[in-house]
C-alpha cells in the first residue's frame, strides 16, 4: 500500500513541474548556475560551455563564480538568441576532460523587437 501512495505522489510532482511556466530571458538577464568543486579557485578556472537548442558544439561562457562553500554559485551575461522557445546546456572543463551535459534548461528569449521599417506618409 506505502508504495501505491509513492508512486502517486511522483505522478502529481512531475505533472505540477510541466505546468510550471517557462521561464523568460531578455538582453540584459543573467544566466545563473550551481557549480561544485573543492575550491572557488578551482571551478575558476574551469572553461564553461553551452550548447544551443541541441547542438553538439559547444560556445564558450565567460562569466564570475563566487561563495565560499560548494556549490558555488556562478553568473554570466544570458547568451544571444532569436525570440521565441530554446533550450540550452551547459558543461564545464579542467584538464582531466568535458563534464556530461547538464539536464536542458527550457526559456523563451524574448529580445528587444525588430525597427519599424517601410516608414512612409499616406
Amino acid at each position: 500500500m506505502k508504495k501505491l501512495y509513492l508512486l502517486i505522489g511522483l505522478v502529481s510532482l512531475s505533472s505540477v513541474q510541466l505546468n510550471a511556466q517557462t521561464p523568460v530571458a531578455t538582453p540584459t538577464s543573467k544566466l545563473i548556475f550551481d557549480q561544485s568543486g573543492g575550491s572557488l579557485s578551482e571551478i575558476t578556472a574551469y572553461v564553461y560551455k553551452y550548447y544551443p537548442d541541441g547542438n553538439t558544439v559547444g560556445l564558450p561562457l565567460t562569466g564570475v563564480c563566487t561563495g565560499t562553500i560548494s556549490p558555488f554559485t556562478c553568473s554570466t551575461v544570458f547568451p544571444t538568441f532569436s525570440n521565441g522557445n530554446h533550450t540550452l546546456t551547459l558543461t564545464s572543463t579542467n584538464a582531466a576532460g568535458e563534464s556530461v551535459k547538464s539536464v536542458p534548461f527550457a526559456f523563451v528569449y524574448g529580445g528587444v523587437p525588430l525597427s519599424p521599417v517601410n516608414i512612409r506618409i499616406g
